[in-house]
């Protein structure tokens, strides 16, 4: 179903089709009416904060978040879910890059008890960008696994992760690392199970004076934790 059959305006559907075929091919698009007017707000007015809401998938539960999209947002995210100890089975990050926006969505783990306040807390952690200090890399838990980083047709880079490491804490590893010490933009972003692995995609800029070579060198020696 095309934007415009779902009764999108043409101000919407500009906005809403930035988040490109990987979008709208994918199981999240139904969950569009749910973020579409706040998109919007947040194209109008550039003080408006995040929205972060769950919503039901079936029988799954996914806290969806559109916010402005900034260099550090997917870990601010991660580290707020880690923190206050909710398990992810799953995540999709997209980015809408001409209009600055962001429309992530991670699956909440079943059998949990979740904080009442969980969506104002990722809300609070978007707003006041936590979890992103240097002080932060004391509380990150340790990765393991193997790391691949490459670049794409399109000159962006791609980082390959597979590790035996439950979701929530290693996104919030990942993507911390990504942000410091990769100094990366992180515009796309997915992560699954199967069969007792752990699967993450990150799709990245780098800034234009870093090396490809020099960003897997970096990969090497910083992502890996020295005892995993």
């Amino acid at each position: 179903k095309t934007l415009s059959e779902a009764g999108f305006g043409t101000r919407e559907r500009e906005v809403l089709g930035d988040f490109g075929h990987a979008y709208f091919s994918g199981q999240y698009v139904r969950h569009t009416n749910h973020f579409a007017s706040h998109l919007l707000r947040l194209v109008e007015n550039e003080e408006a904060g995040s929205k972060a809401e769950l919503v039901r998938d079936g029988g799954a539960i996914l806290l969806g978040i559109a916010a402005h999209d900034f260099r550090g947002l997917a870990a601010c995210i991660a580290g707020a879910l880690y923190h206050h100890r909710v398990a992810v089975s799953q995540a999709h990050l997209f980015s809408a890059a001409k209009h600055g926006l962001a429309l992530d969505f991670f699956h909440l783990a079943t059998g949990q008890a979740l904080p009442r306040d969980l969506t104002a807390a990722v809300q609070d952690a978007l707003q006041r960008k936590l979890y992103i200090a240097e002080s932060d890399a004391a509380s990150l838990p340790p990765l393991s696994g193997s790391f691949q980083l490459d670049g794409t047709e399109r000159g962006g880079y791609c980082l390959r992760h597979e590790t035996v490491s439950e979701i929530s804490g290693l996104l919030y590893a990942l993507t911390y690392k990504v942000f410091h010490h990769l100094s990366g933009s992180i515009h796309g972003l997915s992560a699954y199970t199967s069969r007792g692995s752990t699967y993450v995609t990150v799709h990245l800029t780098l800034p234009s004076n870093r090396s490809l070579a020099e960003a897997q060198q970096i990969v090497e020696r910083e992502f890996r934790s020295d005892d995993a």
